[in-house]
């Protein structure tokens, strides 16, 4: 009994502490890396580097469809399926090289991944 005690009161003392935001308690390096790869490909489109930034955004794809699983544990439906077709959206505008739209883009994504990482 009182080894149950001690935990929940531990459980509730880090909730507390960390300002009940569970995300940063478990996000890794791979997740960091998706935050990490949306900065560098708006430098890209920012710079026209076209081929780039599609190579980017073939490993960011890679990268997110091997973190989706947790993804889908912190996050709402919603957030991870417009993660999805915004993706589809980017490929759309780097074909026909539309940076405005890609940093648009982009810019969601970041957003989505901060909602999921963070609320």
């Amino acid at each position: 009994m009182k080894k149950t005690r001690y935990l929940l009161g531990a459980l509730f003392l880090i909730l507390f502490l960390s300002g009940c935001n569970v995300g940063d308690l478990f996000k890794t390096d791979r997740d960091e890396a998706l935050f990490t790869a949306v900065t560098e490909m708006k430098q890209h489109v920012e710079k026209e580097e076209w081929m780039t930034v599609r190579a980017k955004m073939d490993t960011f794809q890679t990268n997110y469809d091997n973190q989706k699983w947790k993804m889908q544990l912190l996050g709402e439906l919603e957030d991870y399926h417009d993660i999805e077709l915004e993706i589809k959206h980017f490929y759309i505008s780097a074909e026909e090289e539309d940076a405005f739209e890609c940093l648009i883009g982009l810019e969601q994504i970041a957003y989505r991944l901060h909602t999921i990482y963070t609320l």
